[in-house]
This record gives structure tokens, sequence and C-alpha cells, in this order.
């Protein structure tokens, strides 16, 4: 089968926050790929062949946002040795709490993170007014960036739907980390729900892998890596041996993929 070619081209696109980003990515040429940036043509081998319908090899030109986000998140502390981190993110997972270690200006212990300023300063206050424990806010910002993708209709449809789904993940693993929190599901609804997750992050990475090839644009590796790691990360929260255990899963789960989003869409920037 022939493969189809995409071009995606970067472009200036405004930001909530952050600087101006420009961005990005690929293009297929019959029998092998190409990538297109200002530096040059890099060649890339053609994607596997699967089975697709006339309709999926037609070409098509989409534009698609990836759109930025503050998320805000309680830090427990900050130190300037991981070691310590570690051992401080270790002492409050056996609490409920994310315990993840953010490596920016020091190794910082995330609790949770939260859409709205207000949501997490609710939090803050119960955290001191009932156990005694000082968070302090911490923003996690990703900017936007915007695509502007020419190729076949498969592979366009199968990258707007991995972006879609990250980006989706980050609010679904909120509202379960939250309804955990508050009684609203029980134990047993919220690992029913990670298993349908953990299935849809598979499918869609599968699809990606059957639709480009092996070797990879780093844009595509990368992409690729941060689904495996979210499907990890869901696997082993549904291995959690007890509701608090699954709650800190999941916290940890949700920052991981609100920090590695960020990552992502800086590392798009040339």
């Amino acid at each position: 089968m022939r493969s189809g070619r995409i071009r995606i081209k970067r472009y200036k696109t405004g930001t909530r926050r952050g600087p101006l980003l420009v961005l990005l990515f690929l293009l297929f040429a019959i029998g092998c790929c190409y990538l297109l940036f200002s530096q040059g043509v890099i060649s890339l081998p053609s994607f596997s062949g699967i089975s697709l319908s006339k309709a999926d090899l037609q070409q098509e030109k989409r534009t698609l946002t990836l759109p930025g986000a503050t998320h805000f998140a309680l830090q427990l502390g900050v130190f300037s040795e991981k070691a310590g981190a570690d051992a401080l993110a270790k002492s409050y997972q056996g609490r409920g709490a994310g315990g993840y270690v953010y490596h920016r200006d020091g190794y910082r212990v995330l609790a949770a993170a939260y859409d709205t300023r207000g949501d997490a300063q609710a939090v803050q206050n119960r955290l001191a007014d009932t156990h005694g424990v000082d968070a302090y806010l911490y923003p996690l910002t990703r900017s936007e960036v915007t695509l502007r993708l020419t190729g076949q209709k498969a592979q366009l449809s199968a990258l707007s739907d991995a972006f879609d789904l990250c980006i989706q993940q980050t609010s679904a693993l909120a509202q379960l980390s939250q309804s955990l929190d508050d009684g609203s599901m029980t134990e047993g609804q919220v690992r029913q729900a990670l298993s349908s997750q953990l299935d849809t992050v598979n499918i869609l990475a599968g699809r990606l892998r059957a639709l480009f090839s092996a070797e990879k644009h780093p844009a595509v590796s990368s992409l690729l890596q941060l689904m495996d790691g979210l499907s990890a990360d869901l696997a082993a929260a549904m291995q959690a041996e007890n509701a608090t255990r699954l709650g800190s899963s999941i916290k940890h789960c949700h920052l991981q993929l609100i920090c590695q989003l960020e990552a992502y869409v800086a590392g798009l920037v040339p």
C-alpha cells in the first residue's frame, strides 16, 4: 500500500500565558515520509501497511489547536536534592496525596492539581485546618499551540484523536479523584472507570503505531511515550490495594499527565 503525504506547518499562535509558540510536523511521501522544518528536509520511512478505505487515504487539510491551560497544584515542599523530595512524597502517598516530584527550580513535591484556583484554595484551607498541613499553590501552565495539517485522513484523525484524548484525560482523572474523595463514586466504580480509560488509551496508541512507521519523528515518538506512560500509570492505579492508595495513584497520574503535556508542547518549539 502506498503511504500518504502529511504536511504540518508551523506558525505562530496566541497563548493565554507564556511566549508565542511556533510549530511543527510531518510530511509523508509515496513510499517514504518527509518532515519539513525551516532547517531542511528529514526523510522518514513509510508507515506500516494496514487496511484502509479509500476515504481514509484521501488528502485533507485541518487546523488543530491544542488549548492552553493552567492547573493549580498544592505544593507540600521544595528541595534542592531529589532524595529529600522522594522521601516526603512517599510519606504523603500513604495518606492519599499524589506525592508527585516535579523537577523545576528544585524538586517540588505536589499533592494534587485542580482546574481552578478556588478549588485548590478550598483544599489548601481544609488541609491546614483539619490536618495541620501547610501547602502552597503552584501553577502549572501549558501554552496554546496550533497545527496546520495536510495529509491522509486516517493519519490526521489518529493524531487529532490522540491529542484530544490526552487533554480529556486531565479532566477525567481530576473528576475521578474528586469523586473518590467525596464519596460520590465507590471504589469499585472508580476502578471500572479506570479500566475503561486504560482500554481507550491502549487502542488509540496501537492505532498510532499502525499508521506510523517504527522510526518516527520525535514529535510522534514523544506523543506515544506520553500515552505509554499514561497507560502504565492507569494500570498501576488499578492495582492499588485500598481506596487511600487508589486516590493517591490517581492524583499522581493526573499530575504526571499535566506535567508531561506541558513538556510535550514545549518540546514542539524548535
